[in-house]
């Protein structure tokens, strides 16, 4: 029973860091007549957590999933913590004061690698002209596979397409080997937040020329790139894609055109001597399908 409430403690935990939608989080999983001891540790693991204290994710979440696991602890158990609702009132008296913030933190957990990425998102899905300013579910499902698929991009030049954020990229780097990485995006305001987000996450990171990095013995570097506009670019030295990345990107077919020539571009240049890996919600099937169609007709 004791591994069962540490299991569900650590879990409770990487999907609060994150932010997880709190609607597909089975509160229902909630173990019985916790301990007092373990209402305190799954508030030290959550709203008390040391990332969530120096980097703080957005206050409204951190009300409604207080809320959530208030409500399971009253229904549950005799008495709750006073840590509980001390907490839930300290959020509460910030919420005010967050509503004029246009940016909050969100923490990438690698459990199995025992590493974090801590992340400067826009609490908008659309802001600055763009939905780039936030990492998006197929972004972290696309990282999740590359870690337990390394020799895919092992020692690899990988292109990244629409990289936003940069949470996926950097995942590739610090935790598959990747010999180059290229964050490409089409927003000014994508790349300057991904130049923030890598300094944060990358202590080693030496800054050669602006958005050239040397990690370690890596390089990594960013880059504006419309894909419209692809055969303008100049490509870093010693740079030729092995593979390319690309996480939901297909939500819009007014930008397919430009897409598909974008990938297409890589692809002769590289005389088809490499790999694309694309991850995608999918919102609607015809449009993802229309992407596909006209993807072959290359």
């Amino acid at each position: 029973m004791k591994e069962e409430i540490e299991s569900f403690i650590d879990t409770l935990k990487y999907k609060f860091l994150c932010c997880y939608p709190l609607h597909c989080i089975d509160w229902d999983a909630t173990p019985k007549d916790l301990t007092w001891d373990e209402h305190k540790q799954l508030i030290e693991n959550t709203a008390l957590h040391p990332l969530n204290k120096k980097y703080p994710i957005k206050i409204s979440y951190q009300l409604n999933f207080l809320k959530r696991l208030l409500e399971q602890l009253e229904k549950h158990c005799d008495e709750v913590h006073d840590i509980v609702y001390e907490s839930y009132c300290a959020v509460q008296q910030r919420v005010a004061k967050d509503t004029t913030e246009k940016y909050a933190y969100k923490h990438y957990v690698q459990p199995v690698l025992d590493v974090s990425f801590t992340l400067r998102e826009s609490k908008s899905f659309v802001a600055e002209g763009t939905t780039g300013l936030c990492s998006w579910q197929a972004s972290i499902a696309l990282a999740d596979y590359l870690v337990q698929n390394i020799e895919f991009v092992r020692e690899k030049c990988i292109l990244e397409l629409g990289a936003g954020t940069g949470l996926c990229g950097m995942i590739a780097l610090q935790c598959c080997g990747v010999r180059h990485m290229l964050l490409t995006d089409g927003s000014r305001e994508c790349i300057e937040l991904m130049k923030e987000n890598v300094l944060r996450n990358f202590s080693a990171a030496n800054e050669i020329t602006d958005g050239v990095y040397e990690i370690k013995a890596n390089l990594l570097n960013l880059c504006e790139l419309e894909w419209g506009a692809i055969d303008r670019m100049k490509w870093p030295n010693g740079f030729s894609t092995d593979v390319i990345l690309a996480a939901d990107v297909v939500y819009d077919d007014t930008v397919f055109d430009s897409l598909t020539h974008a990938i297409n571009y890589v692809f002769k240049m590289r005389q088809d001597k490499c790999e694309m890996l694309l991850a995608a919600t999918v919102r609607n099937e015809h449009t993802l399908n229309k992407f596909f169609n006209l993807l072959c007709e290359y």
